[in-house]
């Protein structure tokens, strides 16, 4: 309407004849085109600002939630390993009480062994970084530190990884396996049948103080041990690193944890 209004008036002054009149009323017409563009590109901006306040609020929602589901992963595995270290003491124990039974050892060791592997969840960090987004989060002090804790995250990761290999290859030694006397293991004693139980070593390797698989064992129990407390600090390191962008993260508006 208004640019049809200014149009009128400089067909006007043309038509009388006041070309002064009309270079006026043409650069009041320019300049209301010009002011109608920046007032589109301001509300352009403010949309846009808009969106990536709501996507910079759901992202720190979303990397909060991944931490206390770590906290509680942390608590689970540091528990699994507890009780792995308990076990472990109580079969030192068994072995060293003279007689023993070999089946209940093994059967002991089976389960003291299992690996539980920490997986903690990185997803809505791993997604900003990889989507180029962390330009969205404009607190710096809380980015800063987000990007220091996935380079700690990703050290205690490779930390938990080297105790399992040391784990893994002390417990793979299959010269020593071969006169372990697996058969004795329930699992595998229910699947061999007896032709194949008699070709297999009987020992009894567990009453003897003197044979080199019982030191050996008996060792590699003092090493599993050390490895399992070496576990738990490495958790209970991360757990503590986590405090701080825990705090910073909860101070942000999160609709998801207000809902």
């Amino acid at each position: 309407m208004m640019i049809k209004f200014f149009r009128k008036i400089r067909q006007k002054q043309l038509s009388e004849n006041k070309f002064s009149k009309y270079l006026l009323y043409a650069l009041g017409e320019i300049i209301l085109v010009v002011i109608g563009i920046l007032i589109a590109l301001q509300i352009n901006n403010w949309n846009e600002n808009r969106k990536n306040k709501i996507a910079e609020a759901d992202y720190y929602c979303r990397i909060l939630d991944d931490f206390e589901l770590n906290e509680k992963l942390i608590d689970e595995t540091s528990a699994r390993i507890t009780n792995k270290i308990k076990l472990s003491k109580e079969l030192m124990s068994d072995l060293n009480n003279i007689p023993n039974d070999r089946s209940l050892i093994l059967n002991k060791h089976v389960v003291a062994i299992r690996q539980d592997v920490f997986v903690p969840s990185n997803i809505a960090f791993e997604d900003i970084t990889s989507s180029g987004q962390l330009k969205l989060l404009t607190d710096l002090r809380l980015k800063n530190r987000l990007i220091q804790h996935s380079t700690f995250l990703n050290n205690i990761l490779n930390l938990l990884q080297e105790n399992r290999n040391v784990i893994i290859d002390r417990m793979s030694d299959f010269e020593f396996m071969s006169e372990f006397g697996l058969q004795d293991i329930d699992y595998l004693e229910r699947e061999l049948d007896r032709e194949h139980i008699e070709l297999l070593p009987k020992n009894n390797w567990t009453n003897d103080p003197n044979h080199p698989i019982f030191l050996k064992f008996q060792d590699n129990l003092v090493i599993y041990i050390g490895m399992l407390i070496r576990q738990k600090q490495h958790l209970s390191n991360l757990k503590k690193e986590m405090q701080e962008p825990i705090e910073l993260l909860k101070n942000k508006e999160c609709k998801n944890k207000e809902g």
